[in-house]
């Protein structure tokens, strides 16, 4: 196998080539680099290549983006990258360590266990769900902390957009119609061309609101290692235009990655985890965009390569038609709240019935929270009706929280208002609201015996990562005020005191047969 590789890389693959214990060298080859395996340890060599959006071809400029790729990738994995290492000696005969002159460079960087890579769990059905919530937490807090304007905003912005989608088309125009079927082709660049006029000002408006980022740039779902704590790496360093970006745009190619493993469930997941805590609703009008968008880049690449591999040629077609997939995706959308007591399940429920539904959930803990510019996750003391949670307060919450659902009905996504919508009154506006959109409307009324509430109280105050206040001892005068919908239109009773899968399940049984 050595054979095939240049003299450098060859001798590289010999244990002896390194300063700490390795018992066998493994290589992995992309079109850009050489990865070796060695023990605890991995070594990224650059190839020296020109191939326009990247030029690796001296080694000035290969130290330049080594030296960029661990600065990079240190902002999710500090503790991954360890830095650039000089490769001494011959090209036959190199070392890792001493002196001399410097033949190439390569960044090190602590090996993850593979088994933990999320792709992996997620092929495996090894994916806890929960897993997303940290991973999106994590992405979110990352976009927040990072750098905005100027460049960033320039590259983030529509006349950049356009140009990417009219470099796809272009360097796609030859592949074979098997790959990639002209009319389908065809309906993609109809709906790209249409979608950027008629939504130009949203793009304007993200620019102008700082959604613009310098990202990851490359968060693929291989990508994620689902460790404690979670290490996002091998971010795009060799190219600003890959990596400056809308935020919208990140946060669509993991949901696309996970839809494209057969995990639609993992994709909404965490699309509804990072809104909650970003609080970035304006987001998902350019999601289905910004998906049709990371598909095709994915189908390109595979395309390209499907002359020397002609096993990749389903995945690229399967890949172009998950692009034209969300290109026409919508249908009518619905609207969906929960209502219940505090403690009886709905933030479950809400999220179990999103993942079957592919629905945007909207909870009125972090709306609340949010209104008030209060962390999502401090804890309140306060008494029944107090500070938060007067009455004025909880009419400002449900308002937004409207507000914001029906922002996201009108581009054509359903919702899930996950809150206690405790008075027929409030219900009553969310109902008027579906009913003056024409839109079908449903509430998700979660049920369970007062110990069992009492017990998820006990354990949810002891959860740093909650994010709703209620208490045990705020249970009963909660209870007192609430206003079951037993007599209401449209109720799907959920009892949540055991196991909900059965009972969720019969509820999107209902959901998808219902007429709209």
């Amino acid at each position: 196998m050595a054979a095939r590789y240049p003299s450098l890389v060859a001798a590289l693959l010999h244990p002896a080539a390194y300063p700490h214990r390795v018992d066998r060298v493994e290589l992995v080859e992309t079109h850009i680099s050489w990865v070796l395996l060695a023990g605890d340890r991995v070594y990224k060599i650059k190839k020296p290549v020109d191939l326009g959006f990247l030029d690796f071809t001296t080694l000035a400029r290969r130290r330049f983006f080594c030296e960029e790729e661990v600065r990079l990738n240190r902002r999710l994995a500090p503790d991954v990258y360890l830095g650039v290492v000089e490769i001494k000696g011959s090209r036959r005969r190199p070392r890792l360590d001493g002196a001399g002159r410097t033949i190439e460079v390569a960044v090190a960087m602590q090996r993850l266990p593979e088994d933990r890579m999320l792709d992996r769990l997620a092929r495996a059905g090894a994916a806890d769900p929960g897993l997303l919530d940290t991973i999106a937490v994590t992405v979110a807090r990352f976009h927040a902390e990072a750098d905005t304007g100027g460049e960033i905003d320039v590259l983030g912005g529509i006349d950049t957009v356009r140009k990417n989608w009219e470099e796809n088309f272009d360097q796609t125009a030859e592949l074979e119609p098997a790959l990639l079927p002209p009319d389908l082709r065809r309906r993609l660049r109809e709906y790209v061309d249409g979608f950027l006029d008629r939504e130009a000002q949203r793009f304007a408006a993200r620019v102008r609101a700082g959604r613009c980022r310098d990202c990851h740039g490359d968060l693929q779902a291989q990508h994620v290692c689902c460790t404690d704590p979670i290490r996002i790496f091998d971010c795009i360093e060799f190219n600003h235009r890959f990596r400056f970006g809308d935020t919208a745009s990140e946060i669509a190619f993991l949901a696309m990655d996970l839809e494209r493993l057969g995990r639609a469930d993992l994709a909404i997941r965490f699309l509804n985890a990072y809104l909650e805590e970003s609080g970035d609703y304006e987001a998902v009008p350019l999601l289905d965009f910004y998906r049709a968008y990371r598909a095709y880049v994915r189908g390109k690449v595979l395309g390209f390569q499907v002359a020397e591999r002609p096993d990749l040629a389903e995945e690229a077609r399967a890949l172009f038609e998950l692009s034209a997939h969300y290109a026409g995706r919508l249908g009518p959308p619905q609207l969906l709240i929960t209502t219940g007591v505090m403690g009886s399940g709905k933030s479950t429920v809400a999220r179990m019935v999103a993942a079957g539904l592919g629905a945007v959930v909207i909870r009125t803990d972090a709306v609340r929270k949010r209104l008030a510019g209060v962390p999502l996750r401090q804890r309140g003391a306060h008494g029944y009706g107090e500070d938060l949670y007067t009455a004025e307060m909880s009419a400002r919450t449900y308002a937004e929280a409207l507000r914001l659902a029906a922002g996201l009905l009108a581009s054509g996504w359903p919702v899930i208002v996950d809150g206690a919508f405790p008075s027929a009154v409030e219900r009553g506006e969310a109902r008027e609201l579906a009913r003056r959109a024409g839109l079908a409307f449903t509430v998700l009324w979660c049920e369970a015996p007062d110990a069992v509430l009492a017990e998820r109280l006990r354990r949810r105050a002891e959860d740093p990562h909650e994010v709703s206040d209620g208490r045990e001892e705020l249970l009963s005068r909660h209870r007192d005020r609430y206003e079951p919908p037993a007599d209401e239109p449209g109720v799907l009773r959920v009892d949540t005191a055991a196991d909900t899968s059965a009972p969720i399940e019969r509820v999107l049984e209902r959901l998808r047969s219902a007429p709209r």
